[in-house]
Parts: structure tokens; C-alpha cells; sequence
């Protein structure tokens, strides 16, 4: 295995205000963990929204305006994932764009990068298959 397998990976990563004590107690770890697999520091793109309910707008942003190859949402897990209209959008904007998205702080690294590699291995090893016409 690569021993730095996110030499060549950007993220977003989003900051959330209303999280201050979070974010000063999670961003610099996670900014270290993602450092630690191999991210250039100039590949970890940080945005910050007001609230947790503008998490789904700037995540669609960083998908289709940006090269990100996943986004990271700083904020509690906890927090997130028990409201269900936004994790639904979430679990929307993963499957429409194909990006993944961790939440929570630097135990997120690993798993982005894990899923991050899984897609490109998965995309590199796909057969092509051509879709046939029945005639009937």
C-alpha cells in the first residue's frame, strides 16, 4: 500500500461557526492527520459557512465548482447526522456527483482517503461496457 496515499487528493473541508469550540479543537488535527497521508497543505481547501444548514449548499458548491475529490464537514457527527432533511441532501449529493463526504473532525481523514482511493481503484479497473440495443 502507498504510504502516502493522499499525495495526490484535494478536499474541502467546511467549517462551521456556530461550531467554534469544535473547530478550534478538531480543524488543527485534522489538518495534521490529512498531512500525516500525504496531502500537500495547498490541496486541503477550507471554507466556512454560519450555520450547519448551509452545509448542503456549500458542499453542492465545492462539487460542482471545485476539483475536489471529497469534502470533509467539520462539525459534530452527532449533530449532523440526526437531522434527517439534511443528511438526506447529503446522501443526495454523494450519489448525484459521485463525491464522497466524511463528517466530523481528523477521524475523518483516514476514512475519506480510504474511500477516496476505493473510487479510483473501482473507476480505474471498470470495464467498459457497451450498452446493446434488442431488436426486436
Amino acid at each position: 500500500m502507498n504510504s502516502l496515499p493522499a499525495r495526490s487528493m484535494r478536499f474541502g473541508v467546511v467549517i462551521v461557526r456556530e461550531f467554534t469550540e469544535y473547530n478550534e479543537a478538531n480543524l488543527p488535527t485534522l489538518i495534521d492527520e490529512l498531512t500525516r497521508l500525504g496531502c500537500h497543505p495547498h490541496n486541503i481547501v477550507l471554507k466556512e459557512v454560519p450555520t450547519m444548514h448551509d452545509l448542503l449548499i456549500v458542499t453542492a458548491l465545492f462539487a460542482e465548482y471545485t476539483d475536489v475529490d471529497g469534502v470533509i464537514l467539520l462539525a459534530p457527527s452527532n449533530r449532523i447526522m440526526g437531522n434527517l432533511s439534511l443528511m438526506n441532501g447529503i446522501v443526495g449529493l454523494q450519489m448525484q456527483w459521485n463525491m464522497v463526504v466524511e463528517i466530523g473532525g481528523a477521524e475523518c481523514a483516514e476514512n475519506i482517503v480510504d474511500m477516496i482511493t476505493l473510487q479510483n481503484e473501482m473507476e480505474t479497473n471498470a470495464e467498459v461496457h457497451k450498452t446493446r440495443r434488442k431488436i426486436s
